[in-house]
């Protein structure tokens, strides 16, 4: 992680595993993390294609001038940079690790900066990892974007979880023996 900021959430996630386990929801205090609220964001996973804003900070949501609560996280990425996206996050979920991404925010006008995303895993209350507590920080002053909107949001870099879940779960009806086959395996 690049950003001070990033680096400061990912510092206070950390002191609130115990044993190597996700947080809880629960465990995270607004108050305590009071400097970053602008740009915090939750995910809560519905499945692998729906990881859907429970919470989005104001700047996040100034930046692309509109509300995402309950919005598909993934609708923020077109192509390829949302399969990308989504196997991060459920990398990130399955095996209980950070993971980030730097990304380029575009305005209609071709105007841009660079952002820094981090995705940290947390239980939610039936102990479940299936929420992300995130964070979405420029790196660059986001006034030169003028005060236009961000319309399209492109991968640069992944910084992959650590120690990842299933980054490309095997696909249901197939032969379970093909998942498993390396090339010139007989």
């Amino acid at each position: 992680m690049r950003h001070a900021q990033s680096k400061a959430l990912h510092a206070y996630w950390q002191a609130r595993r115990f044993g190597g386990a996700a947080p809880y929801r629960a465990d995270i205090e607004p108050q305590d993390i009071s400097a970053l609220l602008g740009h915090v964001f939750i995910l809560g996973r519905i499945d692998p294609q729906h990881h859907v804003f429970r919470l989005a900070g104001t700047s996040l949501c100034e930046l692309y001038q509109r509300e995402f609560r309950d919005q598909n996280f993934l609708s923020l990425w077109r192509g390829h940079d949302a399969t990308h996206i989504q196997a991060v996050l459920e990398a990130s979920l399955g095996g209980v690790s950070p993971a980030s991404v730097i990304a380029r925010a575009t305005t209609m006008d071709m105007h841009q900066i660079q952002v820094e995303i981090c995705f940290l895993p947390l239980r939610g209350p039936e102990g479940l990892v299936d929420r992300t507590l995130g964070l979405f920080q420029p790196l660059e002053p986001a006034d030169s974007l003028n005060g236009r909107p961000i319309l399209r949001t492109s991968l640069r870099e992944v910084r992959p979880p650590a120690n990842p879940g299933f980054l490309f779960p095997p696909q249901p009806g197939r032969d379970s023996r093909l998942s498993v086959m390396i090339a010139n395996d007989q």
